[in-house]
């Protein structure tokens, strides 16, 4: 039996779009407990990613900006919140991943488990024709681990 991203993947597609507003898409990762949220136009065609390093670069002050600080870090953790709060009222379009990696239903478990690992992609989409099937996180993994060993397959 060869095992595909389609027999991988959760079909949860939650999902944000481009003229979301970050704080929204903040709020869905924080209650879903998720790192990353796909970008999908009203056809569930996959336009971007969102992950929560997306969010932290913009928010984190540049080498630049540190060195134009008066004392340096002085006043870094009130900096970094006002950053956020400031990010929280932009659209998710302006902060995406645009290009984001993607897998086809029909891709190995091994390819998507390279993939993962040498790209340090934490939820990885499915797609078909450029729209949304389904995500695979790094728990499918475990999830499908279990299911193999409670079917006592080797």
């Amino acid at each position: 039996m060869t095992v595909t991203a389609k027999d991988l993947m959760h079909r949860d597609l939650t999902a944000v779009a481009e003229d979301d507003l970050v704080l929204d898409a903040v709020r869905i990762l924080y209650m879903q407990r998720l790192s990353g949220l796909p970008v999908v136009r009203d056809d569930w065609i996959l336009v971007g990613f969102l992950s929560e390093s997306d969010i932290l670069r913009f928010a984190l002050p540049t080498y630049l900006e540190i060195l134009a600080q008066n004392g340096f870090l002085d006043n870094s953790e009130g900096n970094l919140i006002e950053r956020l709060g400031r990010l929280g009222h932009k659209a998710v379009g302006d902060f995406m991943n645009r290009d984001p990696i993607c897998v086809e239903p029909e891709v190995s478990l091994m390819t998507v488990a390279d993939l993962m690992i040498r790209k340090r992609i934490k939820r990885l989409p499915v797609v078909k024709e450029g729209r949304l099937l389904g995500i695979i996180d790094r728990s499918a993994f475990c999830e499908f681990l279990m299911e193999e060993a409670h079917e006592g397959r080797p």
